[in-house]
């Protein structure tokens, strides 16, 4: 990509208009228009010092974002550089974008993913259940984005909360054995430690750069009506992401043979979370749900922890992907 002297573009090569492919016109407009929505007003000036520095060489480099509502995040490892005129005077600037997404989020998950591994160490009757309330949730949110029911749900909200639904137990690692493998229920004192597990949880997560993790940890366990935990949230007070998660949870726990618990079929795991329309759960969710119940069956088919999946995919919902992406 080539610069005038103002910082507009005035040159793409093919490969930069692939990159940005849904920025449908980038010429003959300001650079910064391309990363207007993820520069913060500090970067912008270090990047326009840098630029316009002798001292600096009229160079900058670092990482850039690019976001728009029907993109995931691109991140670019991105190196700017003068170009001069022939008698010596700064004419423009060329710049060279590395499109680095792929490691970004794979580095950034793979610290986590050893928490969460750790976690399942301490809770180890749980199976696969992380994991599928993963895919219940990403699938959830990819029908959400498809009927746009809520504008905050984009590709990336899809992807983020696939992978951090799996964390959303996480804070279990600071649960006592003890209460985590008790083989009853649990008595009162027992379940106020065990509550503690969402304020621990967002503890743990506090360094991911996501809000959503936190959200999510911490939240999971709130009631639409307000009789959850740890705050006694209602309604839209509790994030979006965990009223999700809240109802992944359930179904998939309900499905569950635990020590304590004998399993529930799909249908009647399906009519408790009716039932818990507008208590327990968010009542425009549980109407979402009632909708795509059935690919939730068909990931515990899939991914059920008998070591004999044997589901065969069943495509009922055609506008929005296939099960498992």
């Amino acid at each position: 990509m080539i610069l005038d002297k103002n910082l507009s573009v005035i040159h793409t090569t093919p490969k930069t208009h692939q990159l940005f492919s849904d920025y449908y016109r980038i010429t003959e407009r300001p650079f910064f228009n391309i990363f207007l929505n993820t520069l913060e007003l500090k970067e912008m000036q270090d990047f326009l010092v840098a630029l316009k520095s002798f001292e600096r060489g009229y160079t900058w480099s670092g990482t850039l974002r690019h976001k728009t509502p029907t993109t995931k995040t691109l991140y670019t490892h991105t190196i700017i550089s003068p170009l001069f005129s022939a008698s010596g005077s700064l004419a423009g600037y060329q710049v060279f974008f590395e499109d680095i997404s792929h490691d970004h989020f794979k580095q950034l998950q793979s610290t986590f993913k050893s928490i969460l591994e750790a976690a399942k160490l301490k809770d180890n009757d749980t199976g696969m259940h992380d994991e599928r309330v993963g895919y219940y949730c990403r699938k959830m949110a990819e029908y959400l984005y498809a009927i746009k029911k809520y504008p905050q749900i984009d590709p990336d909200f899809i992807d983020n909360i696939g992978f951090l639904a799996c964390m959303h137990d996480v804070g279990k690692i600071g649960t006592p054995d003890y209460i985590l493998q008790k083989p009853g229920k649990l008595n009162e004192q027992e379940w106020e430690i065990m509550r503690e597990h969402t304020i621990n949880g967002t503890f743990i997560l506090s360094s991911y750069p996501i809000p959503m993790a936190k959200e999510i940890a911490l939240s999971h366990h709130e009631w639409w009506n307000g009789n959850g935990y740890p705050f006694k949230l209602d309604g839209e007070m509790i994030p979006l992401s965990a009223r999700i998660v809240t109802i992944a949870d359930v179904y998939d726990a309900l499905r569950m043979k635990r020590t304590y618990k004998n399993e529930c079929t799909h249908e009647e795991t399906v009519a408790k979370i009716l039932e818990g329309k507008g208590t327990q759960f968010d009542p425009n969710l549980v109407d979402v749900f009632t909708r795509i119940h059935q690919d939730f069956d068909d990931i515990w088919l899939l991914l059920r922890d008998n070591g004999n999946p044997g589901a065969v995919m069943r495509d009922r919902s055609p506008e929005y992907g296939s099960l498992i992406q």
